[in-house]
């Protein structure tokens, strides 16, 4: 399968003085690239979304890499999402955010998985591995 590309809808509010999606935003299209890839209503990858989930998926860390400004538009922009590393409790995520076929942000974060009662490591599943694994690029 190897990576998804998702819409993203952008916001006026995400723009700044300049026009243009503000970098505070550009995080924001990541995280909703990530929970439109990730967490499919019909067949989510990751647990369930909430406080009281017994997993939590948290960002353990963001790289952004800025190569195009990505001006206010109508219709969304395209979010290819990948994953480049999965190991124990963790995985990377790997980003692309295009616009029109150009990009515009490469990124990636790393996310970690953990128990929502104690915050402490919680392995990913084999099913959760493999699901993970077919977003690699390689995965073809």
């Amino acid at each position: 399968m190897s990576a998804v590309t998702v819409p993203v809808p952008l916001r006026w509010s995400d723009c700044d003085a300049y026009g243009h999606v503000n970098n505070v935003a550009i995080v924001g299209l990541l995280e909703e690239a990530r929970v439109r890839a990730l967490w499919d209503d019909d067949d989510p990858i990751m647990p369930p979304l909430g406080a009281g989930s017994a997993v939590w998926v948290l960002v353990a860390d963001v790289s952004v890499r800025y190569r195009r400004t990505i001006d206010h538009r109508v219709a969304p922009i395209d979010a290819e999402v990948s994953v480049s590393r999965c190991v124990g409790a963790s995985f990377v995520l790997d980003y692309r955010l295009l616009v029109d076929g150009v990009v515009c942000v490469e990124a990636s974060t790393t996310m970690a998985m953990v128990d929502g009662a104690t915050g402490r490591p919680t392995r990913l599943t084999p099913e959760q591995r493999e699901r993970l694994l077919a977003l690699a690029p390689d995965a073809d």
